[in-house]
């Protein structure tokens, strides 16, 4: 087991074919794990740090990579998962027959490498291979948990599923059909492709929703608007990126962004019109989505990050995740 430590850019891009091909081996990866969202992210949220990427080899074939960067934060020497604040899965990309190895070299490597004080790494999956990084003379190890994602599986038929859900969501549901109809009706359209449109209607939706609530919503907290331009670019050139939205007399009124990645719908980011905010435009979307995503046979609606009550409603099922911090003590 061989690790290579690339800390530019240059040499990122260079291996980004082969990381791409090892994310496609490895069950339970999402759309943000793989080298285009994590070399986007970087790009745009990289000031101020170093990379740090750990590439794991077994006779010259990449076998697992920890995409890392340091940073100061805190009065501290940090390193940090890239993607870390506006992705939702981090997990790194390792097989699963050579984690016990990866492991071995990876606690070699941060005994030796003195130029650390913590790893905060987030967002991992409850049982990742990472909890075994124990706690030593040179370290302390926590572990905790993180902020949990849902998923509804897409079982069955939709009419089966959508008579399962609480009577009070079915009625609310018919009662905002109804008022569409009598208001002009809606439009529900699909899209795959990168047309301004549709991102500008998801930027304006989603800031003008959160600006009626007095905060600033977080593509304008975390300054990632232009981040979502290029995202939506390379996943629409990739063939994983989906747009659903409704049009009210013509205009976008609510969407979503979602990406398709190993036949799972992730349910990225919504907006709709504050200013028809009582028609239920949110709720529509989401049933025509659902109902979409049933008809193409993927096999499940990931709504990410967030314990809101309201995924809960509509048939999502708990993915617990957690934290691993890694304190330097001598």
């Amino acid at each position: 087991m061989t690790l290579e430590v690339i800390d530019n850019l240059a040499r990122l891009g260079e291996i980004r074919d082969q990381w791409w091909s090892i994310a496609q081996t490895i069950t339970g990866l999402t759309p943000f794990q793989i080298p285009e969202w994590l070399i986007t992210w970087w790009s745009h949220f990289g000031t101020g740090g170093r990379l740090h990427v750990l590439v794991f080899r077994e006779e010259n074939t990449m076998v697992g990579i920890i995409p890392c960067f340091r940073h100061q934060w805190n009065g501290r020497r940090q390193i940090t998962l890239l993607g870390s604040g506006i992705s939702d899965y981090l997990e790194p990309a390792i097989q699963p027959q050579y984690s016990s190895a990866i492991l071995d070299r990876l606690r070699s490597h941060l005994e030796t490498d003195s130029d650390w004080d913590i790893c905060n790494w987030q967002d991992l999956y409850s049982d990742t291979p990472l909890r075994r990084l124990e706690s030593n003379r040179t370290w302390e190890v926590l572990i905790g948990e993180d902020t949990e994602c849902s998923e509804i599986p897409l079982t069955g038929s939709f009419g089966a599923f959508w008579e399962a859900r609480p009577k009070h969501l079915r009625q609310n549901l018919r009662r905002d059909k109804k008022r569409a109809e009598i208001a002009g009706g809606l439009q529900f359209e699909t899209a795959k492709t990168a047309e301004p449109e549709f991102t500008n209607g998801l930027l304006q939706l989603h800031a003008a929703r959160w600006q009626r609530r007095g905060e600033p919503g977080v593509i304008a907290a975390s300054g990632s608007a232009e981040f979502l331009r290029d995202i939506v670019f390379e996943f629409a050139r990739l063939g994983i990126l989906e747009f659903f939205s409704l049009r009210f007399r013509g205009k976008i009124a609510a969407i979503i962004l979602s990406f398709v990645y190993a036949n799972t719908i992730f349910f990225y980011l919504s907006g709709f019109d504050p200013e028809q905010e009582a028609m239920g435009f949110g709720r529509i979307l989401l049933f025509e989505a659902l109902r979409h995503s049933h008809e193409k046979k993927y096999n499940s609606w990931n709504f990410l990050r967030g314990n809101e009550a309201y995924k809960y409603y509509w048939g999502a099922q708990r993915i617990p995740k957690c934290r691993l911090i890694v304190t330097r003590t001598s």
